[in-house]
């Protein structure tokens, strides 16, 4: 039995296993997919005090796997689908091992909210550009969703595609204005506001159209679409254990021995820096 259970090794879960390794506690981190999380897939990490200029998801997620090897955290890569309270502590179940602890801490993300309408079997849609330059290069591109993380990645695919559309049901664009002021600037982003996305026109099994509730954007060789139109938190496996809101952790009333940290958790601002503050207070109060 271990004295901690870390799941999920984004910033939050990272944060949390090396504050709590650094109290002494004998803990395991176990992580459904890869050390990063969410933010390990972004274009461009941003105004986090510590990050490099330019550096991409992937790199902040190496520097975060680089932090738990040099602290000799050990990290498993399974999805756990149901914590159980015991009289001991906890068991996490994965779908044939079991891991126990002591204590457990619930760092497990979000992940991106799928379109609300139907998807063709042919149409693909994605959440993130790193890895797409050649898919969208020269081509038209559809970004559903006008939060910064929409913004950002439709700044990084308008510098390979022909043409980068902008859809949000929002009457003006809402990202920060860092960001509005580079795609104000762009020449090939157009932006669609008060509108949303609502039928696909696949010809030939190509996606060449999109249908939106004020119009559409049409391209006879082809379409990609991407969505970022919220996020929902990775609960499933822990509906039992605590109080949700909308698919997000409750912070109060969790068991003994409980915590969350990090985006899965309700709070007004899901950011890499409050990410890692909550991992940081989290692996604190674990380790006492």
């Amino acid at each position: 039995m271990y004295d901690l259970i870390v799941i999920g090794a984004g910033p939050a879960g990272v944060s949390a296993a090396l504050y709590a390794r650094s109290r002494g506690l004998n803990l395991l981190v176990i992580e459904q997919e890869a050390v990063g999380g969410l933010i390990g897939k972004v274009s461009l990490v941003s105004h986090f005090s510590s990050v490099k200029p330019g550096e991409t998801g992937p790199e902040f997620a190496k520097r975060l796997q680089a932090q738990l090897e040099a602290a000799e955290i050990p990290i498993v890569y399974e999805k756990i689908l149901k914590v159980e309270k015991t009289p001991d502590g906890f068991v996490a179940k994965a779908r044939d091992k079991e891991f126990t602890a002591t204590k457990l801490i619930i760092a497990a993300g979000v992940r991106p909210k799928e379109l609300p309408i139907e998807i063709p079997n042919n149409v693909t849609i994605h959440n993130w550009a790193l890895g797409r330059e050649e898919l969208v290069r020269d081509k038209t591109v559809v970004m559903n969703g006008g939060s910064d993380g929409a913004a950002k990645e439709a700044l990084y695919l308008a510098k390979f595609a022909k043409q980068v559309h902008i859809v949000q049901d929002q009457d003006r664009l809402l990202c920060i204005a860092e960001f509005k002021e580079q795609i104000e600037a762009a020449n090939n982003i157009e932006v669609h506001c008060s509108s949303t996305l609502t039928a696909f026109d696949v010809q030939d099994k190509k996606l060449v159209g999109v249908k939106l509730s004020s119009g559409e954007i049409t391209d006879p060789n082809g379409l990609e679409v991407f969505a970022m139109i919220g996020l929902v938190g990775n609960t499933e496996a822990f509906a039992k254990l605590v109080n949700l809101k909308n698919s997000f952790i409750e912070a109060h009333d969790l068991p003994a021995g409980l915590f969350v940290a990090g985006d899965i958790a309700v709070k007004d601002i899901k950011q890499v820096a409050t990410a890692v503050a909550s991992g940081c207070q989290a692996g604190i109060l674990a380790a006492k």
